[in-house]
């Protein structure tokens, strides 16, 4: 074997090894404890023209609980309905698994969202500003979050869920990128949504 094709081999195996690595579940002790509270969405900065299962109402709640642990190593989102409202079926579907990465210890400009003013202009988020915007392999971030693909009202969202080791305002941000190709895609649903514990 010349010298150029093992090398070549070498790579494709470290290619191979590494994804191995990336998918192997994490064990429930590596996850940070304020990964597994009950949070309640105050703010939804998702793409105006977005379908109803994707603006999620202020006041609905949500956790993810270490007891929803699969197998696989997922975990599974739990919606709360609150009174009068209620969340979309789609939702109670998501499946997660943990991110590891440096802690969020506070809100990237990226990720915020302006209660009040969610969808009157893109300045309210700044996701908003990227309307159309599709990514098909999984958003990369270098701080540690759960992270799950989706269908929402019928096409693929990633759902990034940011828990922070904070109470209050901001504490857990919900990110929902378009993952569907750009020909495939019916509602942007590109935006955040945030939540308080």
């Amino acid at each position: 074997m010349t010298r150029k094709i093992s090398l070549a081999a070498f790579a494709a195996a470290q290619c191979v090894l590494g994804g191995l690595v990336a998918t192997t579940p994490a064990d429930a002790a590596q996850i940070p404890s304020y990964f597994f509270v009950q949070w309640t969405v105050t703010a939804n900065c998702t793409e105006a023209h977005a379908g109803p299962a994707a603006r999620v109402q202020s006041g609905l709640q949500f956790k993810i609980a270490s007891t929803t642990a699969a197998a696989d190593g997922t975990y599974r989102l739990e919606t709360i309905n609150a009174s009068g409202k209620q969340w979309a079926s789609e939702w109670s579907a998501v499946k997660l698994e943990y991110r590891p990465g440096t802690k969020m210890s506070s809100v990237p400009a990226d990720f915020t969202c302006v209660a009040g003013s969610e969808a009157a202009s893109t300045s309210s988020s700044p996701f908003l500003a990227m309307s159309g915007y599709v990514q098909t392999a999984e958003p990369q971030y270098a701080q540690q979050h759960w992270y799950g693909l989706a269908k929402i009202h019928g096409q693929l969202e990633h759902v990034l869920i940011f828990p922070r080791d904070s109470k209050g305002e901001n504490s857990a941000i919900i990110v929902l990128q378009s993952a569907s190709t750009s020909t495939d895609i019916s509602l942007d649903d590109d935006g955040v949504i945030n939540s308080k514990n």
